[in-house]
């Protein structure tokens, strides 16, 4: 941290005490027609600098300076710790992933192999993207869980080649915006900030796996005028009737 300050108070004197003169000079030449050059205001006005009786503007501008470098390292150390905390969860959560693929689905895990290309059919089939809404929605519903994509109903991986291709760009980050814009279009935008998607290699094939925590009201599945409301039951997701469904949210969300 004192070589932040230490860079601060530099700065402070070389950079910062320069624009300030910068837009005194600047004020002057617009109310005064005698105002010097700027190359001769600066000149003069620089050269207090080294003149000990104006020390105190050196040590004015080397105390600003090292504030703002102080203020700089705090944020500087914060965003490293907090990127370090973030990777390393990031690991532990795929870390993760083959266990959960080794225990089976159970009522906080499911698998899926796609989100947009059926596997048995072998084209796009976008009525998929609603099964992973729904699958979602009951996670939301109930106390969150994780889906598990790129992988069979048997723990096999199959991979997201075939999702990516379908694309506008076929990489992984294109593949998170996609799930989230199934949220956002199906369930609400505002649920986004309730998933988080990390992706691994199972035998050298990526599957991804969204971590879905509890949402804070009760969401519903829009499919055409009808709202349904899916909640995760054993290790389906079961769709509730009108009155189920308000006795549900009653003891859910008080």
């Amino acid at each position: 941290m004192t070589a932040y300050l230490l860079l601060g108070a530099v700065v402070g004197v070389f950079i910062i005490h320069p624009l300030n003169l910068m837009v005194v000079w600047w004020e002057l030449s617009r109310f005064s027609e005698t105002a010097p050059t700027f190359v001769e205001f600066m000149r003069a006005r620089l050269w207090l600098l080294i003149i000990p009786r104006h020390f105190d503007i050196v040590i004015a501008y080397s105390m600003v300076g090292a504030i703002v470098g102080l203020a700089f390292g705090l944020f500087t150390r914060n965003y490293m710790t907090t990127a370090k905390a973030y990777r390393s969860l990031r690991e532990e959560q795929i870390a993760f992933i083959p266990d959960f693929i080794r225990q089976g689905e159970t009522d906080r895990v499911e698998f899926k192999s796609s989100i947009r290309w059926d596997m048995n059919e072998n084209r796009i089939n976008r009525s998929l993207e609603k099964v992973i809404a729904k699958t979602i929605a009951g996670f939301f519903n109930a106390e969150g869980g994780y889906l598990i994509i790129g992988i069979n109903d048997a723990g096999e991986p199959l991979g997201l080649d075939k999702d990516l291709s379908t694309l506008r760009h076929p990489d992984l980050d294109s593949f998170e915006r996609t799930l989230n814009d199934i949220v956002t279009k199906s369930l609400g935008g505002d649920l986004c900030p309730y998933i988080h998607t990390v992706f691994a290699k199972i035998e050298d094939k990526d599957v991804a796996m969204v971590i879905i925590r509890p949402a804070p009201r009760a969401v519903h599945l829009e499919e055409g005028k009808s709202s349904i409301f899916y909640v995760r039951s054993g290790n389906s997701t079961r769709q509730l009737d009108v009155r189920e469904a308000l006795d549900y949210a009653r003891s859910r969300w008080t």
